[in-house]
């Protein structure tokens, strides 16, 4: 097996392990390793751990649903509006995927390299213009998509905390609203 086979390799195991238990956390390393013909250090090698990879292979599953992001980012409806527009889309895409996307916050809020502020940094700071420095722009980017992540993990506790159930579309785009608005956008 070559280098890259075996990571796909990996990644297809686990994506394919993820259609037919629907559950992230009843997967093993060692599950894993047995559907890809892998010995079982090459999870560790490659992805740094099973939730490294675990996140890889969720994000390979709604890679697909992404295409839409990126159609918002780049399209020509105004910097508040698309940055709505991106963050409602996005959490439709969580509750969509949620058996597998709520197994990968944890590993996405406290050991992942900090990224998904990046994808709305743009949008806030045309929203701020010159009213906001660049740091501060970083600072509710990174509330924003971090509290998000929070909020869809501990769905429940927030319901019983605020009375807004994020798994109803409508409760949930509010509260993106709120948001936005909370933070003066």
């Amino acid at each position: 097996m070559e280098n890259e086979s075996v990571k796909e390799q990996l990644i297809q195991a686990t994506v394919k392990l993820l259609l037919e238990t629907n559950d992230a956390s009843k997967i093993t390393a060692r599950q894993i390793a047995s559907e890809s013909k892998a010995n079982l250090g090459m999870i560790n090698y490659y992805f740094t751990s099973k939730d490294a990879l675990v996140h890889t292979a969720v994000n390979r599953l709604i890679e697909e649903r992404g295409i839409q992001l990126k159609e918002i980012m780049n399209g020509d409806t105004p910097s508040k509006q698309k940055l709505i527009d991106f963050l409602i889309k996005l959490s439709d895409i969580t509750i969509e995927y949620s058996q597998f996307t709520k197994a990968t916050i944890p590993y996405t809020l406290l050991k992942r390299e900090i990224e998904e502020p990046y994808y709305i940094l743009p949008m806030i700071k045309d929203c701020f213009g010159d009213r906001k420095s660049e740091t501060e722009c970083r600072i509710i980017a990174y509330q924003l998509t971090s509290f998000s992540q929070v909020v869809f993990y501990r769905s429940t506790d927030f319901k019983k905390y605020t009375g807004i159930d994020i798994m109803d579309k409508v409760q949930r785009d509010a509260l993106f609203h709120s948001l936005i608005n909370i933070f003066g956008l």
